[in-house]
């Protein structure tokens, strides 16, 4: 196969699975209805702490779309350099570390957060 065909491919399939993992499990909605440990925790905090929440939420999130950006970047110059499949492999193998990397760092910025706040961390009760 022509090295520039490998390249596209390994390019769609790296923005593929980009895609499928990008989302974050801190933007999704928590499961059970009105009144769960969030929302309860939410409800007890004045509006001055709800909006400061929120702007560390979104501080985050601005972040972790930068670095997801940075990252993107990163893996599509060294996959238009790999010159074989042991090139992309190292060139994906490197944007899945970074990957990892980025979500736990997001998780401990989440688990402050949260703690500052009162809050319970990842939808669980707070003990």
């Amino acid at each position: 196969m022509a090295p520039s065909i490998l390249r596209s491919r390994a390019v769609l399939a790296l923005a593929g699975v980009l895609v499928l993992s990008a989302g974050s499990g801190f933007s999704k909605p928590q499961k059970g209805g009105v009144g769960g440990p969030v929302v309860d925790a939410l409800s007890r905090l004045t509006p001055a702490q709800r909006t400061e929440y929120l702007q560390g939420l979104r501080s985050m999130e601005e972040t972790r779309s930068a670095e997801r950006l940075q990252q993107l970047d990163q893996a599509q110059s060294c996959l238009s350099k790999a010159g074989s499949p042991t090139a992309v492999s190292a060139c994906w193998k490197s944007l899945m570390a970074e990957s990892q990397k980025s979500r736990v760092a997001q998780a401990q910025q989440h688990q402050a957060l949260a703690q500052r706040f009162g809050l319970p961390e990842g939808g669980k009760k707070k003990q």
